[in-house]
């Protein structure tokens, strides 16, 4: 029986343990074994905040937005493999097309967004704020991408 993979700190892990069946909502049979179990989920988080949390924060927003793009464009290309594993949760072709295509089209049109932005890693919100009397001490609201 295929065990599914974790892909966390840049590579696949397997979880411990036999794992918890997946079925297929067709027949019944069992598709998968999924688990978690075993997963130093500290470090996993402590990865995400410091790696690729840390990468993210240095990319302009139009950086981010070709990344969304790029991976939208990939998964559009591969989208018949995701038709049969979405029949076996009991979807018809029709239903699976709202959900994989739309769930495309949503990266797509959130890829997009980044042509409302500079090209930074963040974005000034509003005028400044004169904190003084004569504008000698005055702020502003930045909102980082992360």
């Amino acid at each position: 029986m295929k065990k599914l993979g974790n892909y966390v700190m840049g590579r696949w892990i397997e979880g411990d343990g036999d794992g918890t069946p997946l079925y297929n909502a067709v027949n019944g049979d069992t598709v998968a074994l999924a688990t978690a179990k075993g997963l130093d989920i500290a470090a996993i988080l402590q990865y995400g905040r410091t790696t690729g949390g840390a990468k993210l924060r240095k990319m302009t927003f139009q950086q981010r937005g070709m990344m969304l793009k790029k991976l939208a464009l990939y998964l559009t290309k591969r989208k018949e493999q995701f038709y049969p594993v979405s029949y076996q949760t009991g979807a018809t072709r029709a239903d699976s097309w709202i959900d994989i295509e739309g769930g495309f089209g949503n990266l797509f049109a959130n890829a997009s967004l980044r042509k409302n932005f500079p090209n930074q890693p963040f974005h000034v919100d509003g005028d400044p704020v004169d904190l003084s009397r004569g504008g000698q001490f005055m702020a502003s609201f930045a909102s980082p991408l992360c």
